[in-house]
């Protein structure tokens, strides 16, 4: 009786470990499942944020498909962990048919088309979002998602965007030294963006016409500071005649003094 009772107890005591672990495992496959779905939410919402500045930034045909199909493979990983969610495939659906859309009718703003905001909060929000899609394409080439010479390409255009924009933040920030006749802080900006210039082999028209704009500014400021300076050398001199005058009158004084 009592070996039979015994057994009884062990075959329970296997039983309820056995469950444990089961339901160890399950809850540590859900947690996963979650991170996971989480994750490509993440990226998801990432894109649908840049994808924002689409208006602002002229974005290539490959630029948004590369965008389109992140969100597309992030849906695909969301279907095959949840195959139930109906929102899912419903989202990867309409993905789908703006992909198609694109490849179809989507014609490319030229590269001109960049208007930078006067605002300098709106202006550094694009500059963020560029590097922002600049991380994308890197992530997305050592994923082998896209191939070298395209992200070349699309990394050199942004790549150009992204200076452009720093550039006229400069050459507002120049101008903002200059109506508060801070001219050595304007002359240092100005030297600073006419060196990164320098260093560019192929400029485009925008780009020549920026250079010679603060070409311009520099020897508008040169010469405001070298008039600044020969007034100091004036004043200067003109201290120095007065005291030298004061001087003489001391000495006159003091002679007649002695007398």
């Amino acid at each position: 009786m009592y070996p039979l009772i015994i057994s009884l107890v062990g075959l329970l005591l296997i039983v309820m470990i056995g469950y444990n672990i089961i339901q160890q495992y399950k809850q540590k496959a859900e947690t996963e499942r979650r991170i996971s779905v989480s994750k490509q939410h993440a990226t998801i919402t990432e894109v649908d944020e840049l994808l924002l500045f689409s208006t602002k930034i002229p974005f290539s045909k490959a630029l948004l498909l590369i965008l389109k199909n992140r969100i597309r493979n992030a849906l695909y990983i969301m279907i095959n962990i949840s195959p139930t969610t109906a929102s899912y495939r419903e989202h990867f659906a309409d993905t789908e048919a703006q992909i198609k859309q694109i490849k179809e009718n989507y014609v490319a703003p030229s590269l001109s088309s960049l208007q930078v905001p006067p605002n300098d909060k709106d202006a550094l929000a694009l500059v963020q979002a560029t590097k922002k899609i600049r991380a994308v394409l890197r992530s997305e080439h050592a994923k082998q998602k896209i191939n070298t010479d395209l992200f070349v390409s699309e990394n050199q255009q942004l790549e150009m965007m992204q200076l452009k924009i720093n550039i006229e933040i400069s050459i507002k920030r120049i101008n903002d030294a200059k109506n508060q006749k801070q001219y050595n802080t304007a002359r240092q900006m100005t030297d600073k963006i006419l060196k990164i210039l320098s260093n560019i082999p192929h400029k485009d028209n925008d780009l020549e016409n920026k250079q010679a704009l603060l070409e311009n500014v520099k020897t508008e400021v040169s010469s405001y500071l070298t008039s600044e300076q020969n007034a100091a050398m004036d004043n200067q001199q003109q201290n120095k005649k007065e005291d030298s005058k004061k001087k003489d009158l001391e000495r006159l004084f003091a002679d007649k003094q002695k007398w």
